[in-house]
């Protein structure tokens, strides 16, 4: 099966073990007690309103009981696809600290998990925030 329209090889060029250490070390500092941020609606809703300019409206949003900050949003484009997963990784980016991913885990549901690892700048103790993105 092609991974893209033009995949003609089928097959990659190596694992992806390369960056498994940095995976590990993400896992790692996520399982620890307490690593999820309080209070996501006074330390990342302003940036996401801000970062929504005339593109996003945000509908509402609610902290879930497992940490998760679910952010519902309308986009004032028809976007679906690619289009669509950029425009949202685009949004996250305005929250995004040293560490950040980002899964579609849905058509239009984005999971991000973003944060500071031990060690990196500008050197706060170990944190994150765990975000959803629901997109109507």
């Amino acid at each position: 099966m092609r991974r893209w329209d033009i995949d003609e090889r089928q097959t990659g060029i190596a694992d992806g073990t390369a960056m498994d250490p940095q995976v590990q070390t993400l896992l790692a500092s996520m399982r620890r007690d307490g690593w999820v941020t309080e209070e996501p609606e006074v330390h990342l809703l302003p940036h996401l309103k801000t970062a929504c300019g005339d593109r996003w409206r945000i509908v509402r949003d609610r902290l879930v009981d497992d940490g998760v900050y679910e952010v519902t949003l309308t986009i004032g484009e028809d976007l679906s696809g690619v289009a669509l997963h950029r425009a949202a990784v685009g949004l996250l980016a305005a929250i995004a600290e040293p560490v950040f991913f980002v899964r579609q885990s849905e058509p239009r549901v984005f999971d991000c998990v973003t944060g500071v690892l031990d060690g990196d700048p500008p050197g706060f103790k170990s944190h994150g925030h765990l975000v959803r993105l629901i997109v109507e």
